[in-house]
């Protein structure tokens, strides 16, 4: 049995479970045998179907890591920055001590700058999930209207 490209989700998920409704069950063991190709078929199909909203949650999903990882690095290099002119104002300065508080400075401007490039990565994250999530139950609750589910 070929499986009909382009039909909507829930007539695919159907047919899939009318499938293997209707296999040939085996003796023993409570299994049944559905042709590899026809499963293929249905789960090509499905994925053919699947909403362009749940395919984008998937891939910021997987962004996250991504992103809180180069704010990280991005942070990292600001402390090494930081780090790098602190030694440079000890060096080229003649008065230690207001060297030393330069780079103090300098420093703290860079943690404070690595916590807000931190900070404002987790909350686009947050607020990408937070999307992610609305579009998610959106995206249920109309699939359990079109199937004629109660919510």
């Amino acid at each position: 049995m070929g499986v009909a490209m382009h039909t909507d989700l829930l007539t695919l998920l159907d047919q899939l479970e009318e499938a293997i409704a209707s296999a040939p069950a085996l003796p023993v063991g409570g299994r049944i045998v559905v042709a590899r190709d026809q499963l293929l078929d249905f789960v090509d199909a499905i994925r053919g179907e699947i909403p362009d909203t749940v395919i984008e949650a998937d891939r910021v999903t997987g962004e996250k890591s991504r992103i809180l990882a180069d704010a990280r690095t991005e942070a990292d290099q600001t402390i090494e920055r930081a780090r790098d002119q602190a030694a440079y104002l000890v060096q080229e300065h003649t008065m230690l001590k207001s060297a030393e508080l330069e780079a103090e400075r300098a420093l703290n401007r860079a943690r404070e700058e690595a916590a807000q490039i931190t900070s404002s990565a987790e909350r686009y994250a947050q607020e990408l999930f937070m999307r992610l999530e609305e579009e998610t139950l959106r995206l249920a609750a109309d699939i359990r209207k079109a199937a004629g589910l109660k919510p």
